[in-house]
């Protein structure tokens, strides 16, 4: 893996495994009984009142580990890390580190770009996403919707942002005709009846219009506001009691 790779990586909290001890492998993750140990330390990290709090932000952070870095390559330079989920682990601070022999850069080449894309994101969420938020969901009972919406709310950001900052018109142009794939997409694409995501995507004029969130993530109750917001700005339940 090139230093210029890393160095984008490193952006999203992406690091060589070898690089500092893991605190859980993902593929034990997904075992319920590692999955709970795990949160019940995140409880202790975060100052969290439950596992469901602990696994929505745990579901936040992930969502950015490896969804917006995916997302950002894709549209950027039109590539995209495979990050199978046996190749990667999470830091107690919740930095994600990975084994670089088994995480493979996937290039368009001269494959279509639409053909491409569904194949970079079915990896992405039906072998990766999908499994781990289910896992969250399955310990501590969090609804699957604020999981979602979690991701979904980190999508709309990369987008925004990346939006915000491109000129070139063509990668301008990629970058809605991927959002507007998974926004429309099947259900299949993530291993599902139907879409997760397709209810809390937006960009654009509809993000400006309306950018409170549906579910609330609930990262008022943690115990301290680390991030000294008291509400994340698109919360529900900030705009309901007019703080």
């Amino acid at each position: 893996m090139s230093s210029i790779s890393m160095e984008e990586l490193k952006a999203f909290d992406i690091l060589l495994e070898d690089e500092r001890p893991i605190e859980v492998a993902i593929s034990d993750l997904l075992n319920e009984e590692s999955c709970l140990s795990f949160l019940q330390k995140q409880m202790i990290e975060m100052k969290a009142p439950n596992l469901a709090v602990a696994a929505s932000m745990l579901s936040k952070r992930y969502a950015y580990l490896v969804v917006s870095s995916t997302l950002y390559n894709m549209v950027k330079f039109n590539c995209a890390l495979d990050l199978p989920i046996k190749a990667c682990s999470l830091s107690k601070e919740r930095k994600l580190y990975i084994q670089s022999e088994m995480c493979k850069w996937q290039e368009i080449k001269s494959m279509e770009r639409g053909l491409w894309r569904e194949h970079v994101l079915r990896d992405l969420f039906l072998s990766h996403i999908t499994p781990v938020l289910n896992i969250l969901k399955k310990t501590s009972r969090v609804p699957s919707s604020i999981l979602w919406e979690n991701v979904a709310v980190r999508i709309n950001s990369i987008y925004r942002k990346t939006l915000a900052r491109e000129r070139d018109p063509l990668k301008v142009e990629s970058l809605y005709s991927d959002f507007n794939f998974l926004k429309n997409t099947s259900g299949e694409v993530f291993g599902l009846k139907d879409n997760p995501l397709q209810p809390y995507l937006k960009i654009g004029e509809e993000l400006q219009l309306d950018p409170t969130r549906k579910t609330c993530c609930m990262y008022y109750k943690l115990k301290e506001d680390v991030e000294g917001i008291g509400y994340c700005g698109t919360c529900p339940i900030k705009r309901k009691r007019g703080v």
